[in-house]
């Protein structure tokens, strides 16, 4: 571990401990309640006036080492699953604060409940976000499409239990606004679910299935899309107005409205479709113009060229060097046979990695491993090329050329 990384390591853990410490103090070790420290609180419901500070300090506590804990693991580890992590508890640190106060409050059972419930759905959110990472890095999307159909099928549970916390009384029969409520949202969230499979067919190589694909994998766009598509079926099919008839001075204006958005979805997927197969656009870029340029000076030209090459040293990018080195072998008239034995070894190099998650500083060691590699490369590369002797090839050839001409 680097210096300056252990010395910011060992003070946000000092700062976590006196932090923790004060409020475990004030939490558990005093009687104070919210009511006098009501003063420097925007607003106290007047149920919370009598309850320890420890309501407002635990979570608190809570939220403030869920950071800690980030910090630490960036700290000690890093690579994309790393950053995945740090992120949910970044995200569980904001949140647990609102959570765990709902689970702790001594006011409202079911407040209590639903706390338990957001944080089942955070977890399930949390633990769709690491798999996906993990299929995207081992080219698997199906596990992605599968853990975010399973995602919105529990999210849309946990609706409808809410929607049972809080809109049903115990020992009052359901009432026809509720039942039709909870069937919209079995309805909406298990429709979304199963639409969301077809993002399988993402990397299809029809242009069509892949447009579906693609629109299925946006899963905030397909869930809206499904409650609403439930909605506007339940209204046009007559439910809505049983439930309350003055919906139905809305219609015709929800029936249009509708049907706009039909159409426009079916011309946006098309379209697209269209112009990924019929229209390849090209665009070459800063290389295409530097491509063209043949009007470059000398110096100029030593220059770029020499940018290629710090370009392929410091950042891996051979694309560029492969053309200039391609080029000047073919005005050497060098065969494609010397040709293709002379950039083999560049052709078919690669960098190694960077690892998902490791501990701290392997990816530098990595990036400085690539480097020591790309110079070798580049140095046989260049004494493969010096072995072909294009140079004096050229050269004799050019003064054969020119003696021939005298003679005429």
């Amino acid at each position: 571990m680097e210096i300056g990384t252990k010395s910011d390591l060992i003070r946000a853990t000092g700062a976590y401990c006196v932090v923790a410490v004060i409020l475990g103090i004030l939490s558990f070790g005093s009687t104070l309640t919210v009511g006098e420290i009501g003063s420097f609180l925007p607003y106290i419901p007047p149920d919370l006036s009598q309850a320890g500070v420890y309501v407002l300090f635990v979570p608190l506590m809570v939220g403030i080492t869920f950071f800690y804990v980030a910090t630490l693991i960036g700290a000690l580890y890093e690579g994309v699953i790393n950053r995945v992590i740090i992120s949910g508890l970044y995200a569980g640190g904001f949140s647990s604060f609102i959570i765990v106060f709902m689970i702790i409050q001594p006011m409202s059972e079911q407040t209590q409940v639903s706390g338990y419930l957001f944080m089942g759905s955070f977890a399930i959110y949390f633990i769709h976000s690491i798999i996906s990472v993990i299929a995207e890095l081992r080219d698997q999307h199906y596990l992605t499409v599968i853990s975010g159909a399973l995602a919105i099928f529990i999210i849309g549970q946990v609706c409808v239990q809410l929607v049972s916390l809080y809109m049903i009384i115990p020992g009052v029969p359901e009432s026809e606004q509720i039942i039709l409520i909870k069937e919209m949202l079995n309805i909406g969230f298990g429709v979304a679910s199963v639409i969301t499979l077809v993002g399988i067919f993402r990397n299809s190589k029809n242009v069509y299935l892949a447009q579906f694909g693609g629109l299925a994998s946006n899963y905030f766009f397909v869930t809206a899309l499904s409650l609403i598509g439930t909605l506007y079926l339940n209204f046009i099919g007559g439910k809505l107005t049983e439930v309350n008839p003055v919906i139905k001075q809305l219609s015709p204006y929800v029936e249009w409205t509708g049907v706009v958005i039909v159409g426009a979805f079916i011309f946006t997927v098309m379209r697209r479709g269209m112009n990924e197969s019929m229209m390849v656009p090209t665009e070459l870029g800063d290389w295409g113009k530097h491509i063209q340029d043949t009007n470059s000076t000398k110096g100029k030209l030593l220059k770029n060229f020499t940018k290629i090459i710090q370009d392929f040293v410091d950042k891996g990018h051979k694309e560029r060097l492969l053309v200039k080195l391609f080029r000047f072998l073919n005005e050497n008239r060098a065969s494609e046979h010397e040709m293709g034995q002379t950039l083999k070894e560049l052709i078919v190099y690669e960098d190694q990695t960077h690892p998902n998650f490791a501990k701290r500083g392997r990816s530098k060691r990595v990036d400085e491993n690539n480097q020591e590699r790309r110079m070798l490369v580049l140095n046989r590369t260049v004494q493969q090329i010096n072995a072909l002797g294009l140079g004096a090839y050229k050269s004799t050839r050019q003064n054969q050329l020119k003696k021939e001409n005298k003679e005429k």
